[in-house]
């Protein structure tokens, strides 16, 4: 029923953990494809050792990896994921449940971000709220769509940064999200590394520099700095 894409660059730290969880929830039917950036770890040769998956190589960006993974997908609905999200069974049963009632077109989770600390528990809420008021949530939430759909809009443009922002202002206008009310679980190792304030605040003004216009490729100059 689902085709799940992860893309992924240098994820050796992540990606078998999260193959692990996916292959103990998935159903007969339901497909993973792992799109590789040509990474200079081990990520391939570790999603290789997992022979249920599909393992595909792509010219890296996000974005082109995504574009190819929903291409390679055999699946009605495709569900993109982070290589350091963390889905789980009840995530997946509820969208399957939602995709045969209603026949959604598109949608997200609510996050939960992986670290007992109160700091976290307050951007998960903020962030939640902010996506469900708005309707617009960012990769880290799990996004899924109905392929012809993905493939209606164009899929998501190629562009090096906000390749999920700007295909969710297209989708939106054909179709209404839906939020499946069952988080995922998401890395702060990026947090961890360049420090919660710092990353924060960085993350809020390259999104309203990209609303105001400035172009990706010169927002993702100080985008590398977080990552």
């Amino acid at each position: 029923m689902i085709s799940i894409v992860i893309p992924t660059y240098n994820e050796s730290s992540t990606i078998e953990s999260t193959l692990i969880n996916l292959f103990e929830i998935i159903s007969t039917g339901d497909e993973v494809i792992v799109v590789d950036g040509f990474s200079e770890d081990e990520t391939k040769e570790i999603a290789g050792k997992f022979t249920q998956a599909k393992l595909v190589t792509s010219k890296r960006g996000r974005a082109l990896q995504m574009n190819m993974g929903a291409e390679k997908a055999e699946n009605e609905y495709i569900l993109f994921l982070h290589a350091d999200t963390i889905i789980s069974a009840t995530c997946l049963t509820m969208l399957k449940n939602e995709i045969i009632s209603n026949r959604i077109g598109w949608g997200w989770f609510p996050i939960k971000l992986n670290s007992p600390k109160f700091i976290f528990r307050v951007l998960e809420l903020g962030a939640n709220m902010r996506t469900s008021f708005t309707g617009a949530p960012l990769g880290d939430h799990g996004i899924f769509v109905k392929k012809d759909l993905f493939f209606e809009v164009g899929g998501f443009p190629e562009m090096p940064i906000m390749e999920e922002i700007e295909f969710v202002r297209k989708v939106k206008k054909i179709s209404k999200g839906v939020e499946i009310l069952s988080p995922v679980s998401t890395s702060v190792r990026r947090f961890e590394k360049s420090g919660v304030l710092k990353t924060f605040v960085t993350m809020w003004i390259l999104r309203i520099l990209y609303y105001l216009g400035i172009p990706p490729e010169t927002l993702l100059r100080y985008y590398n700095h977080i990552r």
